[in-house]
C-alpha cells in the first residue's frame, strides 16, 4: 500500500503542471465538433458494447448455476452460485458509473443494484418477504415488477451469502426452498436486465454519435460528450460520497463497515477497484483487451505532460486500491484500517479535483455541475 508521502509526492506533480499554467485550455481556441464526434463514435460503438455482452453472458451464467444449485443444493453448489455472483457483479461495478442513456432508463440501474439503502427498505422489505413467501417472487416476470430492493444484486447478495439462509436453502427446508427460487427468479431478472441494456444500447449510442443541428436531443457533440465527462465526474463522486464517507463515518468511533457496499459478500472495495477500471477507460479509451489508449477523451488532452502526470495519478490511486483487502470490514480489522480507507478517500478526492481542472478544463467539458447535488 503507498505511504502518505509517496501518493502525495506524485499526486503534487500535477500541481506543478498547474502552477506552470498549461492545464487551461480557456484561452485556446474552441475544440472542432469532429473532435468529440470521434471519441463518442469510439467509446459508445467500439468500446462499451462487449462489455455490455460480457454482463449479459455473466449474468446468464449466474442464473444458470443457480438453477443448478436449486436443483441439488449443496456447499459445493452453493460456493459455485457465490463465485458466478462476483463475476457478473465485477462486471457490473465496472460498467456501473457509466450512468447514461440505457443504464438509467426506466431506474434500470435501480433494478440491479438498489443501493445505497440509506432507511434500510430492503431489509424491510425481506423480512416481510420472508415471513408471507408469496409465490409470485419466485416467478421472473412478475419479479420484474416488484419493488426495486427486492431485485437484483443486493437481494441475490442477501440469499446467497447470509449464513442462515445458506444452512436453510442447502437443509432444503420450507424457508431454503422459497430463498432458492426467488434467489433465482433474480438472476434470471438480471438477465433479462441486462438483456435489454445490450439491446438497447446501440439506438443510444447511435443518437449520441449523430449529435448536430438535425438532432432532437444533442445539437452538439460537444453537448453529447457532456455526457461522458459527468459519467467520469460524477463516478469518483460517488465513491467518495457514498462508497467510502458511509462507513468511514465522521470519526473512527463512528465508523461501521456495515455501511459499506457488498459488505455481506465483503466486496465493498473490490467494488471500488471495479469501478476505477471502467472509470479510467472513460479518459483512457482503452478497457481491458478492448479499444485503444489514448482514444477516449484524453485524446482532447492537449499536452502529454499532463496527459502522462494524470495517468501516473490514476494508477497510484488505483493500485493503492487494488493493495487493500476485499472488503470494508477485513480492512478494519488491521490497527490502522480506518486511517487507510480515510486515506483513500483522500486520494480519490484528488482525483476528483483533478478531473475538474485537468480533464473539464482541457475538454472544454467541466461545467461545475452534477446530478448528486440537485444542479
Amino acid at each position: 500500500m503507498f505511504s502518505k508521502s509517496s501518493w502525495r509526492s506524485i499526486l503534487l506533480s500535477t500541481a506543478a503542471l498547474l502552477t506552470l499554467g498549461i492545464t487551461s485550455q480557456s484561452a485556446h481556441a474552441d475544440i472542432p465538433d469532429e473532435n468529440y464526434q470521434t471519441i463518442l463514435s469510439h467509446l459508445l460503438t467500439s468500446v462499451v458494447p462487449p462489455k455490455l455482452d460480457a454482463f449479459h453472458t455473466a449474468t446468464n451464467d449466474l442464473a444458470e448455476t443457480m438453477d443448478d444449485f436449486c436443483s441439488d443444493p449443496d456447499q459445493s453448489e452453493l460456493k459455485d452460485a457465490q463465485t458466478a455472483f462476483h463475476e457478473a457483479m465485477d462486471i457490473w461495478q465496472e460498467l456501473q458509473p457509466w450512468r447514461m442513456g440505457p443504464m438509467v432508463a426506466n431506474g434500470r440501474d435501480q433494478h440491479i443494484e438498489y443501493w445505497p439503502d440509506k432507511h434500510g427498505t430492503a431489509a424491510r422489505q425481506f423480512r416481510k418477504l420472508m415471513f408471507d413467501k408469496p409465490a409470485a417472487y419466485t416467478d421472473p416476470e412478475k419479479l420484474a415488477g416488484a419493488s426495486a430492493a427486492l431485485q437484483g444484486f443486493p437481494a441475490l447478495e442477501e440469499v446467497l451469502f447470509d449464513d442462515k439462509h445458506a444452512e436453510q436453502m442447502v437443509a432444503a427446508n420450507e424457508d431454503g426452498i422459497f430463498l432458492c427460487q426467488y434467489g433465482a427468479a433474480i438472476a434470471i431478472n438480471l438477465g433479462t436486465l441486462s438483456g435489454e441494456l445490450q439491446a438497447d444500447w446501440p439506438e443510444f449510442a447511435k443518437a449520441m454519435r449523430n449529435a448536430g443541428p438535425e438532432s432532437m436531443d444533442y445539437p452538439t457533440a460537444k453537448f453529447a460528450a457532456t455526457d461522458l465527462y459527468r459519467a467520469l465526474h460524477e463516478g469518483l463522486l460517488i465513491i467518495s460520497s457514498q462508497k467510502l464517507a458511509r462507513p468511514l463515518g465522521d470519526n473512527a468511533q463512528g465508523a461501521r463497515a456495515s455501511r459499506a457496499e457488498s459488505e455481506l459478500s465483503e466486496r465493498s472495495l473490490r467494488n471500488i477497484e471495479h469501478n476505477l477500471i471502467g472509470l479510467f477507460a472513460i479518459y483512457d479509451g482503452k478497457w481491458g483487451d478492448v479499444g485503444q489508449e489514448g482514444t477516449g477523451l484524453a485524446a482532447l488532452i492537449d499536452s502529454s505532460l499532463l496527459d502522462r502526470s494524470f495517468r501516473l495519478n490514476w494508477k497510484t490511486v488505483s493500485d493503492a486500491v487494488a493493495d487493500l483487502p476485499p472488503s470494508v470490514s477485513e480492512l478494519y480489522a488491521q490497527p490502522d484500517g480506518y486511517a487507510a480507507l480515510a486515506g483513500i478517500k483522500e486520494q480519490i478526492d484528488f482525483l476528483t479535483t483533478l478531473v475538474e481542472n485537468d480533464v473539464g478544463g482541457n475538454t472544454q467539458l467541466g461545467g461545475g455541475f452534477n446530478a448528486l447535488d440537485g444542479d
